[in-house]
Parts: C-alpha cells; structure tokens; sequence
C-alpha cells in the first residue's frame, strides 16, 4: 500500500546457500576483503562460514525496536534453539514471542503472576524453564503450553541453568535465588538432589560447565565459587571483584569462565587455574549483562550503563570485545535510555538481542559494507567499519558521507555519453538515467562466486550427496527449503467445477478474468452461426 512503512527482513537463506557453494567448490571463504560498497551485501556470510574472523560479526547497527503493549521493564530474552523466534519476559510476567525474520509480534501470554527473572532452553530444545520473583519455577513446552509448576525457592529466583548428561533420562538443572543458596533438581522427578550453600548474600547468576560437572556462582558478596555437582563441596571461591557480580558464564569452548560486576570490570578465567584471572577488561560503566558469540568463541558482549547520581538515571551502552585485546573493539553509545538486563545471540551469531529496563526489546545485526556509524572504538568517535580496505581505492574515494549513494569513477566516453542521455531527457526529470550495463561494467571486482539460480539445484544436490546436514560451528539441522528434500513438490489438484443450480453455476472466490473463457458451444445444424444478421 503507498504509505505504508516497509518491515525490516533479515533473511540469512541466500548467504547461507552462497557460504555452502562456496565450501563445495573449495574457494576460500572469507568477508574480510570485500570492498566497502553498500552493492557487496550479499557477500556477507554468516558468521559459521567465518569462525576465524570475529571482527566481522560487531552488532553495531540497530535494526528494531520492540515494545509491549502493556509496557513494564524486560528482565531476559531468549532466542530459540532453533532460532525463529525470540522469547522476552517483563516484569508484569508476559511471555512475548517476535519472529526471528521480519519481527512480526505474537500472542502475549500472561506466564506468571510477578516478574519473570530467568528463563533457559534445554539441550534438546524440547523444554523450556521460567522462574519469577515470589520462587515459582515453570515448565514449558515449546507450543508455550504450560505443563507443571511448583515452589522451587522461598525467595526471588534470580538465574537457572539446565544441564543434559550423557544419558538421556538424567536431566538436571540448578536454580540461584535470594536465600543464599543453589538447588539442583532433577527435572522428571521434580525432586530437589541437594543444595549448595556457601555464598553470605543473593546468588545472582549461575552457570554449568558445557562439558565438565562444575557449576559457577556468582553473588552480591562480591565472589564467585566453582561447585562440584556431585557432592555439595565448593571446589574454588574466587573474591577478585570489588563489587556485586552480575554473571557468570562458561565459554563453549569449556576453557574459560567470564564474569562481570559492577565494579567496571570484566573478568576471564582459565579453569585449570581459577584463582587468578587471564584478563581483565576495564570499562567505565556497570557491567549488567553479557554474552559470549555463538560461532566466535574468542569475542563476547557487555551490556553497561553510566548511572548520574545528580540525575539518579542511566544510560545503557553495548561493548564488542575480543579476548586478545583489553580495549572494546567496537560501542554502541546510547543503545537503551537504562539498565541491559539481558542479552542473547542468534544461535547464527548475525542478530543480538538485547532487554532494558527502559520497557523495550532492541535488536542489532552487523553494518552493511560501506555503511558508516558513530561508534567508539578505544575511546575515540570515529566511522565504523567491520570490512577491510577496499579493493577499488578509486570507487571508494568517490563514496559520500552516510545517506548519498555512491558514485564510481567513469571514463570520459562515459561521462560525454551519459551528459547527451541527460540533454535529451524531459525537463521534469531531475536526475539523469544512466546504463545498467554501465553500472555493471565498472562495479569493483570481487573474488566471491555469484550465486546462480542453475546453481541452487547443483549446490543442493552436493550436500545431499555428501549428507551434509548442518553448517559448521552449529550442531543443530540446517532447515532450509529443498536441503532435506530435493524432489519438487506435487502439481495442485485440478480446479472442480460445481453442478448448475437454477441455470446458474455457483460462485467462484478468484478473481473472474475474461481472457481465460472458454469458447462458446457451436450453433445446431440448420441455425444461423452467431452474430449473423
């Protein structure tokens, strides 16, 4: 309709299938030297086919903002397993699902009757698990039909963490609430195994090892402890924060345990030596929340704020680090107007999610090449760019400040061409037209193959033929059309057409198109044809 505003559409379908040709074709794959033009966007791949290039996959760029329409501060969000859809829950106690595509709004579903402060998916994504502030803990299946509920805590529950052993009937979880302590459940029995006790103050965040049977803490008394889940026995107490620890999580690589505080500070450590940590990035806000990428297990994100004790307000702010530097690589000023509760990555690592207690929902994706933001990079506000220098200086040079297109450099014959079109056009036209082809000519060069409508089927039929199911770095299926199935869906059924009623057939719901008419039956013998006079 003319007016109406256009949805934002991430849609990672065509990339995914350019990285997989790509792959079968045994081209280096890689994002680093495409040129900084807007036309090269397509040549952006998913952050699977690059796991070696995690400066690549900043979020920088804001893409939607999402609000319900009862609003109230959002204390988590979470994508699915799978990745369609991103689950929110706020302080009113709404569950509110947003497509992972165009971020359309769903039904909103009243899951508690307070605030919602942790919800986790289990492994198998066929499980879902919420708590709120008076201790209830939910289960929930996918479909968001809600199946047991009970009293896990006295006090609000702050975190939860679900841990699938090797054996598929021993599914656990742990819970952190205020009450200073940790359970751990079993989650068919709805039983409590034991409790972990040792923390003096609130237990805000916990996390269990991917790989290891370690569990960590973090809490309001400033430490964080390793817990042995087995046994009740506190493997490490960690007191290095000067301030609340906000939370803790275990890198997928099982290595390293990062934690953030209050204190400016985060903290990485090495689980073979606990007690003293590898690396500590000094920022200048309140760490809240953070995230390690998905697919890049070298870079994670921080969500921080600035509080003013004169105005008793603060600003959150979004910081893209790297393990081997001590400095933010990359900073979104302003990116709520308070507090980042929560933070989670697409499970494709391309889209972050990010819950403010301003009462909206906020998603960022990665800059197109050659789009230009203000961000802070080391402290100094300069243009951001995730891409390398481009290759075609000269077309680089002739682009223009954000929000003009850019203009290549052109021969003389294709300037004097191009000023007789204009000369010979209508004096309402403003700007002059110029070739396609021309465009096409001397747009840069690039090293990545095109991807080919002949060659879809080619490319499917070569995962198929070497059983390739998923893309590398995930572990979950690939579901794209026509990976899992490469025979062409059935011809629709022929159109049935209703016996006459009264002399008169019935009504049709398409459309009535005279051109499609069938002929009219030839006259009887010894009439006149008709139209004949």
């Amino acid at each position: 309709m003319c007016g109406q505003q256009q949805r934002i559409t991430i849609d990672y379908y065509g990339s995914t299938l350019r990285g997989l040709e790509m792959q079968s074709s045994g081209a280096p794959v890689s994002i680093k030297g495409l040129p900084v033009d807007p036309s090269y966007t397509v040549d952006v791949l998913p952050p699977a086919f690059v796991s070696d290039e995690p400066d690549t996959s900043f979020a920088t760029r804001f893409v939607y903002r999402a609000e319900n329409i009862i609003k109230s501060p959002v204390n988590v969000a979470r994508w699915t397993p799978e990745g369609r859809w991103l689950m929110t829950g706020s302080s009113h106690g709404e569950f509110t699902p947003w497509t992972g595509l165009n971020f359309k709004f769903g039904t909103t579903l009243t899951a508690h009757d307070t605030a919602i402060h942790a919800m986790k998916w289990s492994h198998d994504s066929q499980w879902l698990i919420s708590s709120d502030h008076e201790g209830v803990i939910k289960y929930w299946q996918p479909n968001l039909n809600n199946l047991k509920a009970f009293q896990g805590h006295k006090y609000p529950v702050r975190d939860l963490r679900i841990i699938c052993s090797f054996s598929p009937s021993d599914l656990k979880f742990v819970s952190a609430s205020d009450d200073h302590q940790l359970k751990i459940w079993d989650f068919r029995r709805l039983k409590e195994d034991m409790q972990l006790s040792g923390h003096n103050w609130d237990v805000r965040t916990v996390d269990w090892h991917p790989h290891l049977g370690m569990i960590a803490s973090g809490s309001r008394d400033k430490t964080i402890r390793v817990w042995d889940p087995r046994s009740t026995k506190c493997l490490a107490t960690i007191k290095n924060h000067g301030d609340m620890v906000t939370q803790v999580q275990w890198n997928q690589n099982g290595r390293w345990l990062l934690s953030s505080g209050r204190d400016c500070c985060i903290k990485l450590f090495d689980v073979r030596k606990l007690n003293e940590e590898v690396t500590t990035f000094v920022t200048k806000r309140q760490v809240h929340s953070i995230a390690w990428h998905p697919v890049h297990e070298t870079m994670f994100a921080s969500g921080g704020s600035l509080v003013d004790k004169n105005k008793m307000q603060s600003e959150g702010s979004i910081e893209f680090w790297v393990t081997d530097s001590t400095r933010p690589k990359a900073c979104v000023e302003g990116a709520h107007e308070s507090q980042i509760w929560s933070m989670d990555w697409h499970p494709m690592g391309h889209i972050l999610a990010t819950s403010s207690n301003d009462k909206t929902t906020k998603l960022w994706c990665r800059p197109r090449p050659g789009e230009h933001l203000p961000t802070e990079l080391g402290g100094l506000d300069v243009d951001e760019r995730i891409f390398s220098d481009p290759v075609n200086h000269d077309a680089a040079e002739q682009m223009a400040s954000h929000g003009k297109e850019a203009k290549p450099a052109i021969s003389a014959e294709l300037k004097s061409s191009t000023a007789k079109n204009a000369a010979q056009q209508s004096p309402l036209s403003n700007e002059p037209k110029t070739s396609s082809a021309a465009d096409d000519t001397h747009r840069p060069p690039t090293s990545s193959t095109s991807l080919q409508s002949a060659n879809v089927g080619r490319v499917l039929a070569k995962l198929k033929q070497d059983g390739m199911q998923c893309l590398p770095g995930l572990s979950r299926p690939l579901n794209l059309p026509g990976l899992n199935s490469l025979q062409r869906p059935p011809p629709p059924p022929p159109r049935q057409t209703g016996p006459m009623r009264n002399g008169q057939r019935p009504k049709s719901h398409s459309r009535f198109n005279p051109m499609q008419r069938s002929p009219p039956p030839p006259p009887p013998p010894g009439l006149p044809p008709s139209g004949f006079r």
